[in-house]
């Protein structure tokens, strides 16, 4: 049975669960994934101001990207692909994907110090530029590493976070 969303009538639709599932390893690197899945991606997902993008393998879910378009903010919010795909495709693919939807060359995003190296090849295909570093966003005493902030304003969340 799908999860009921606190605070919401909604529930988590089948694909939804399978997304949550296969981002919450990503809780190392960003607490409170699961709530803001639940709170903010879904309900921006019922709104279309949230984009699930899913590459499949085999039938397997292998990668997943997550883009939010807003009146006041265009952001890939998340990216993963599971190791084993790593330069297989699969993370140009969910970034092309999500700067079609955004229509958006440059959209903000985050990604913390230690998944830069897994990005910045990427990041330099598409000539994303590096405009902050900040200590502390999403985990104390660990770098988050900004791009592309200057064409849109941060929009932070109720704990302070930019999501």
């Amino acid at each position: 049975m799908p999860r009921r969303l606190l605070g919401s009538t909604n529930q988590l639709l089948p694909n939804e669960e399978e997304v949550l599932q296969f981002l919450l390893p990503l809780s190392a690197d960003y607490p409170g994934i699961e709530s803001w899945f639940k709170d903010k991606v879904v309900p921006g997902l019922r709104k279309e101001e949230r984009y699930i993008h899913r590459v499949e393998r085999d039938g397997h879910l292998i990668g997943v990207g997550i883009a939010k378009n807003s009146a006041t903010e265009k952001k890939i919010c998340t990216v993963r692909v599971l190791p084993a795909h790593f330069g297989r495709g699969a993370g140009v693919r969910i970034f092309d994907n999500l700067l079609r939807w955004l229509d958006d060359d440059r959209p903000h995003l985050t990604v913390s110090e230690g998944k830069l190296p897994a990005f910045e090849r990427i990041f330099d295909y598409y000539g994303f530029s590096e405009t902050s570093q900040r200590s502390g966003l999403y985990v104390p005493g660990r770098f988050e590493f900004g791009f592309n902030e200057n064409a849109w304003p941060a929009e932070k969340s109720d704990d302070g976070q930019r999501r």
